[in-house]
C-alpha cells in the first residue's frame, strides 16, 4: 500500500470520527455547523484522491498482469483446447468463484456455510470478512490482524493493547450499513409506503396541514371572503432500540465470514420484528417503547369513522365476504386511492382473500396451479406478519387494513444502527458482547377528522373489523 493512500485512509477516518461527532450533537453551534460544511468539504475531496489513487492502483496490476502473460519470443504458441463445457449457474459455484477472487488478491477466507445477511458476491463476502477479521484483532490483538486492518481501510484506531471494557468498541460501519438495509428487507413497516422522516435532534416537531382554504361565490364588485389553512403539528421523539448477542472468543477465531454473516442476520431480523410491532399493534405500553401502532390506534375508536364492521354472523376470517371488502374500499376516501393497498396477515389471507378469489368460479387447472398473485379487488395485499392471525371465531377485531400509509404515518430515525464490541464485560466466561442500537420514533398523525358540521370524516387507512358475537 501507497504512502499517499495510507494517509489519505487515515484523514477520512479522522473526518467521519469528527463528523458522527458533531452528527449526535442536540443543537449545534454556529461554529459547529460551519466545521460540519467544511468537512463536508473535505470528504469530498478525500473521496477524489482515494478514487484516484484506486484507479492508480488498478491500471498498475492491469499492466503488470499483460506483462506476466506476455509470451516470450520465440516460443511456438500451444494447441488451442477445445473449450471447457459451461458449469451451471449455482449458488454453490458463485461461492467457489468468490472465494477463489478473495485468494487472488492475498485475501485467505475460511467460509463454509451459505450467507444470510450477506450476498455471495465477492465485494459482499468480502466485506464480512473485513468486519470478522476487525473483530479478531479486538479480541486477540494479534499484530497480524491489527496490521491487516490498517493496511485495508478497516477502522483501526482503536485498536492497540487497551481493553474497551468502558465504553466498547465500534464495529465497522459497512456492517451496520449491511444490517439497516437488511432491516428493511426483512421488516414490513420500514419497508412500506410510510414517510420515511430524518430527525436532525432528539425532539422533532413537524408541521401537518389540517384543513385548507375555502372557495366562495361572490358578487360584481364585491370583496372575496378570507379562508386560512390551518395548522397542527406532529411531535416526534427518538426512542431507543437495543439488541445485544453473546459469543465465544472460538467462533470469532475459527469462521470469520460466518460470525459476521450469522450476527449481521440476527440483528437485523430481531430489529426489523420489533419495528414492525412497534408500527402495526403497539400498546404504547414499555414494550413498544411507548409507540401505538395502527391497528390499536384505529380499533380504540379514535377515528370512528375509518372503521368498517363486517356484516352479522361475520367473527373470523372464514366467514368474510366480498361484500365486507368492498364496503371497507367504499370508507376510504378518493384522495387516498393512489397508492392504496391492503395490509393483512398471511393466514389472514388465506381464510378470506385467497378463498374468495378460488371460489369465485372460471379457474382452470392452469390457474389453480399458478397460485393467487398478491391482489385482491384491484389493489395489492402486503402480508404482514404481526397482524392479527386467529383463524375461527374472533369477534370485534380489526382484522385487515386498507389504505395509503404515506399519507398517515412516519417512520423516523434520528441515528442508523451501530454495533459495539465489549471484551470484558465475560471475560471469565471468554465470551464476547457484540450489542446493537438505533433510535427511531413512529407516529400515526392522520386517522381521520371531524368536518365543521361535527361529522366524522375518515382519514387515510381503514379498517375492518368482524362483527360482534
Amino acid at each position: 500500500m501507497s504512502k499517499n493512500l495510507k494517509t489519505l485512509q487515515n484523514r477520512a477516518a479522522a473526518i467521519s470520527k469528527r463528523m458522527r461527532e458533531l452528527g449526535d450533537v442536540t443543537e449545534r453551534t454556529p461554529e459547529q455547523d460551519a466545521e460540519i460544511r467544511a468537512l463536508n468539504v473535505q470528504s469530498g475531496e478525500v473521496r477524489q484522491g482515494l478514487e484516484f489513487e484506486a484507479k492508480l492502483s488498478a491500471e498498475e496490476r492491469a499492466l503488470s498482469a499483460t506483462i506476466e502473460q506476455a509470451a516470450p519470443a520465440g516460443v511456438a504458441a500451444a494447441p488451442v483446447a477445445p473449450p471447457a463445457p459451461l458449469e451451471p449457474d449455482t449458488k454453490e459455484l458463485r461461492a467457489k468463484k468468490t472465494l477463489a477472487a478473495l485468494e487472488i488478491r492475498g485475501v485467505h477466507v475460511p467460509h463454509h456455510t451459505q450467507l444470510r445477511a450477506f450476498n455471495e458476491r465477492p465485494e459482499d463476502v468480502e466485506t464480512a470478512y473485513r468486519c470478522g477479521r476487525w473483530l479478531k484483532a479486538h479480541v486477540f490483538k494479534n499484530a497480524d490482524d491489527i496490521q491487516w486492518c490498517k493496511d485495508h481501510g478497516v477502522e483501526a484506531r482503536a485498536l492497540g493493547e487497551n481493553t474497551n471494557s468502558a465504553g466498547g468498541a465500534l464495529v465497522p460501519e459497512e456492517f451496520a450499513a449491511r444490517v439497516i438495509r437488511l432491516v428493511e428487507s426483512y421488516g414490513t413497516f420500514a419497508a412500506s409506503s410510510v414517510e420515511k422522516v430524518t430527525m436532525t435532534r432528539d425532539t422533532m416537531i413537524i408541521p401537518k396541514r389540517v384543513t385548507g382554504t375555502t372557495a366562495y361565490f361572490i358578487g360584481e364588485g364585491v370583496a372575496s371572503t378570507e379562508s386560512q389553512p390551518s395548522y397542527s403539528n406532529v411531535q416526534l421523539v427518538a426512542r431507543k432500540l437495543a439488541v445485544s448477542s453473546r459469543m465465544s472468543s472460538e467462533v470469532v477465531e475459527d469462521s470469520l465470514i460466518s460470525m459476521a454473516d450469522a450476527v449481521a442476520a440476527e440483528f437485523a431480523t430481531s430489529l426489523a420484528f420489533q419495528i414492525d410491532q412497534c408500527g402495526w399493534i403497539g400498546d404504547g405500553s414499555s414494550t413498544y417503547g411507548g409507540i401505538f401502532g395502527i391497528v390499536n390506534k384505529l380499533a380504540s375508536n379514535a377515528a370512528p369513522a375509518a372503521l368498517q364492521t363486517a356484516a352479522a354472523t361475520h367473527v373470523s376470517f372464514e366467514t368474510l365476504t366480498i361484500d365486507d371488502f368492498l364496503k371497507l374500499i367504499g370508507k376510504l376516501p378518493l384522495y387516498a386511492r393512489q397508492g392504496a393497498r391492503f395490509y393483512i396477515s398471511p393466514a389472514g389471507y388465506a381464510a378470506s382473500m385467497a378463498r374468495l378469489r378460488y371460489a369465485s368460479g372460471g379457474n382452470t387447472q392452469t390457474d389453480i396451479g399458478g397460485g393467487v398473485t398478491e391482489s385482491f379487488l384491484g389493489y395489492p395485499v402486503e402480508q404482514i406478519h404481526v397482524m392479527n392471525s386467529t383463524l375461527g371465531s374472533d369477534a370485534s377485531q380489526v382484522k385487515v387494513l386498507f389504505g395509503n400509509l404515506g399519507l398517515s404515518s412516519i417512520y423516523a430515525r434520528r441515528r442508523d444502527f451501530s454495533v459495539r464490541m465489549y471484551d470484558q464485560v465475560y471475560a471469565t466466561t471468554d465470551q464476547l458482547l457484540l450489542q446493537g442500537t438505533m433510535r427511531f420514533d413512529i407516529v400515526h398523525h392522520t386517522l381521520g377528522t371531524t368536518d365543521p358540521a361535527g361529522t366524522a370524516i375518515a382519514g387515510p387507512v381503514t379498517a375492518l373489523k368482524t362483527a360482534a358475537s
